[in-house]
């Protein structure tokens, strides 16, 4: 039963890459195929059947891609217009714009984050959260916090723009915590 299920998801990954020139009823019925097949090892193992199931199919997608690029001719590679934007300043002031952005972002970005969250752990805390989920709230959220501050900072053309997000976020964990 296994081996025949194991065959049924390599006949779907070979069905979904005869699908990719655009003929999506092959690439359809591929897909129902691997899903019978991890479906028919769910059944008979269970969750060791479904991990089994996944790992046929990751290897056999690899396969088909892997040989897809091996087989594919090599681009023509034309030479650069202009030399890459990844270059470190001659001068001091861009070292030094470098630097402070690097600051803002990561340890201010960072505190800002933390603040934050803390301040909506003691506002949970105070509104009637438990102890430990307002715990798994401020480890959840400051992660997020800190991407949202990260990307807003990210898209600022100026150094001292950068400086709002943080300064939002730990003005709203310092009014949080106060009313907490």
């Amino acid at each position: 039963m296994t081996a025949a299920a194991l065959l049924v998801v390599l006949a779907g990954i070979a069905a979904v890459r005869a699908g990719w020139g655009g003929r999506r009823r092959v690439a359809a019925a591929g897909w129902a195929a691997i899903v019978a097949g991890a479906g028919m090892l769910t059944t008979a193992d269970g969750a060791w059947g479904l991990a089994v199931a996944t790992v046929v199919v990751m290897m056999g997608a690899l396969t088909m891609v892997l040989h897809a690029g091996w087989r594919s001719p090599p681009k023509v590679q034309r030479p650069l217009r202009e030399a890459p934007a990844v270059a470190l300043p001659r001068r001091a002031s861009g070292l030094l714009r470098r630097g402070a952005v690097f600051l803002l972002v990561i340890p201010v970005g960072f505190a800002a984050a933390q603040w934050l969250a803390f301040g909506l752990q003691a506002f949970a805390r105070t509104c009637g959260m438990g102890e430990t989920d307002a715990t798994v709230l401020t480890l959840f959220l400051q992660p997020l916090l800190w991407l949202a501050i990260l990307t807003v900072q990210m898209t600022r053309a100026r150094t001292m723009q950068m400086v709002a997000a943080p300064a939002m976020a730990a003005l709203a964990g310092t009014l949080l915590w106060s009313a907490a």
